[in-house]
């Protein structure tokens, strides 16, 4: 569902985004149909056989490779976030990139050993640290990935209320995010270490694939979910509707029902000033040239005057200025 939205709304998308939906989307269902043959040997086929539950299938091996598969695509796409919001720090990302392909790397001799053993038992006794690595790797990553991202998305607010929220409902969405899978995985770890002679790791370690394949197509989803929030908390003059406690009472103003639909009221006072200027004549008639002239001269000068403004409409009064 989650591919269909995404390939229904960004059709324009750059590939570099398009092709990490893809490739996660058909390892998804390629998942899915090794549980379905997996399943069908333990529950069809060897239905009533107890002796079964040691034996590893082709397809159980296979699904230790495409989970780890979908787990480094994700969480390297995570990891080139925090790449790019703390402006390329190599020093915090380059080993966040060697943990994920740790995490492949013993996923991928994981898949041999149980190809080859066919047994979990074997597995188990020769081999099971290093199943253990990859998932511990897994879960150090993703709690690293969330601390990062919150980090950064924190320093990254500019104060104006609207890109705040908007900043704050994606570390919501990255806190989510995080916490699902790290938590499946600490759990499917813990199942693993104590109990690994049944399968109930087996079974939570199936759901790890679904929920790293959703959270990555939720947050690449989420995109225009946020963009239509923004634009119309901008048009309401309202924010988006994620509290945290540590901001101040006026940025979470609006939760009062008071201040719903209240508009801003603005107001412009605009002075304007004329002055007219006019210039006289020392010979006008209107204008003695004993008032203006110096004694002794007889040239013709030129002055300005201001004349103000009437105050009725029409001509100014021509009264002679005095």
């Amino acid at each position: 569902m989650q591919a269909y939205l995404y390939f229904r709304t960004f059709k324009m998308d750059y590939w570099r985004i398009r092709a990490p939906v893809l490739v996660v989307w058909l390892f998804d269902v390629i998942h899915s149909g090794l549980i379905c043959g997996g399943s069908w040997r333990y529950l069809i086929q060897n239905f009533g056989n107890d002796d079964i539950v040691d034996f590893i299938p082709l397809p159980i091996g296979l699904t230790v490779l495409v989970t780890a598969t979908i787990t480094f695509i994700v969480q390297t796409f995570f990891t080139n976030r925090v790449l790019v919001l703390s402006k390329k720090n190599w020093y915090i990302c380059g080993p966040m990139f060697l943990m994920a392909l740790c995490r492949l790397v013993a996923a991928i001799a994981s898949t041999g050993l149980m190809i080859h053993l066919r047994s979990f038992d074997a597995f188990v006794f020769g081999y099971a640290w290093v199943f253990t690595l990859g998932l511990c790797c897994a879960a150090t990553l993703d709690i690293l990935i969330t601390v990062s991202l919150c980090w950064y998305l924190t320093q990254s607010r500019t104060g104006i209320s609207s890109m705040d929220q908007i900043v704050d409902a994606i570390m919501v969405y990255t806190i989510n995010n995080g916490i699902l899978t790290c938590v499946c995985t600490v759990i499917s770890l813990i199942c693993w270490v104590v109990m690994p002679h049944n399968l109930i790791f087996l079974g939570i370690h199936f759901a790890l694939s679904k929920l790293y394949a959703n959270s990555f197509l939720a947050t690449i989803n989420t995109r225009e979910t946020l963009r239509e929030r923004s634009h119309a908390s901008s048009e309401r003059g309202h924010p988006l509707p994620v509290l945290f406690p540590h901001r101040s009472s006026a940025s979470n103003r609006f939760l009062d029902n008071s201040a719903i639909g209240r508009a801003t009221k603005l107001e412009i006072n605009v002075e304007k000033t004329i002055q007219h200027e006019i210039e006289i004549a020392i010979d006008a008639p209107y204008a003695p040239s004993d008032l203006f002239s110096e004694p002794g001269s007889s040239s013709t000068r030129h002055t300005k005057r201001p004349i103000p403004e009437s105050s009725e409409e029409g001509d100014p009064d021509p009264t002679p200025l005095t």
